[in-house]
């Protein structure tokens, strides 16, 4: 029988890591969204509440959760209506996956509420779908990092393929983001600067950096991971809409850092630093410090790669 009520966690995500722009995903301990799914006798209602819920739509179509609720109640003939709070432990438009923890949320959740068995590649099918609501265009990192945890990458959108490997367990990031007003589809607008054409030196230079980072999360190598999240075509065309950026990276290695980037669009930057070194505290400061430099308050924080979406138990 399907269940009358479930409620969903979802993780924060990084994407791109460097040069696997739409490719790489990571999954994060912290922060999460908690997603709430009540059967109810028809209709779709959203309500939105926790970190700048005012900010985001409750009308179905302009909501990931909601476009991703109608495509599965539609494909799967299932008749209901459905009651949907999401509680935002993620801020939203950062760069740290919000919409697609609400859409990954809302597939995992659907899928277990009526024993739909799909895999994880159909749930990250789904989810990425509701991304245009946020995004503009469907992508599939955040939400495949959201639904499988720790790394992933993205081999082939059509067929969607997705490995997945474990992060290393000396492994924390340290996550900076300015307290700055994001315009509206941010995602779809930092999507604008990206050349669309570059010389092939640069091309070589980043597929060597992607393999190198994947090498180092099958080797569980933290120095290596970090070492590979350079980029030469995505970050530097980036780098001038985040205010200190390049002041918050030097900060960040100079503090003990293994690598610094963008988080997907921004304007959030991850660092990666290794347990052992014992310099995390220390590098989230100096991030935010690099943006208070730059004139931004700043929020900074330590956590580490996580697990995908789970099923909130009561």
């Amino acid at each position: 029988m399907p269940l009358s009520e479930i409620s969903v966690k979802a993780p924060a995500t990084s994407a791109n890591i460097g040069s696997g722009f739409d490719v790489f995903g990571l999954a994060l301990d912290a922060p999460t969204d908690k997603v709430t799914m009540v059967q109810t006798t028809a209709g779709l209602k959203i309500q939105v509440f926790g970190f700048l819920a005012e900010t985001i739509s409750v009308v179905p179509e302009k909501n990931t959760a909601g476009v991703v609720a109608n495509l599965m109640l539609q494909e799967f003939s299932l008749k209901t209506g459905l009651s949907i709070t999401i509680e935002k432990g993620i801020w939203p438009s950062k760069g740290l996956g919000s919409s697609a923890a609400s859409a990954a949320a809302v597939a995992y959740g659907l899928n277990h509420m009526f024993n739909l068995k799909l895999s994880n590649e159909q749930l990250v099918q789904f989810a990425a779908k509701g991304e245009v609501a946020s995004a503009g265009y469907e992508h599939a990192d955040n939400v495949a990092a959201a639904v499988c945890g720790d790394f992933v990458i993205v081999k082939s959108y059509n067929p969607m393929e997705i490995i997945c490997l474990k992060a290393p367990s000396d492994m924390e990031c340290c996550v900076a983001f300015p307290h700055i007003i994001t315009p509206t589809h941010k995602t779809e607008k930092a999507r604008l600067v990206v050349p669309r054409m570059v010389p092939l030196e640069k091309l070589v230079y980043n597929i060597g950096q992607a393999a190198a980072l994947v090498s180092g999360f099958a080797t569980g190598d933290v120095e290596l991971i970090g070492k590979s999240m350079h980029d030469s075509i995505i970050e530097p065309a980036r780098a001038n809409l985040i205010p200190g950026y390049l002041k918050v990276k030097e900060n960040a290695l100079n503090a003990g850092a293994c690598g610094v980037t963008i988080s997907g669009a921004g304007p959030a930057v991850i660092a990666v630093v290794n347990k052992k070194q014992n310099v995390a505290a220390k590098v989230a400061v100096a991030m935010k410090e690099g943006f208070k430099s730059a004139g931004c308050e700043a929020t900074a924080f330590v956590t580490k790669p996580g697990k995908g979406v789970s099923i909130i138990e009561k």
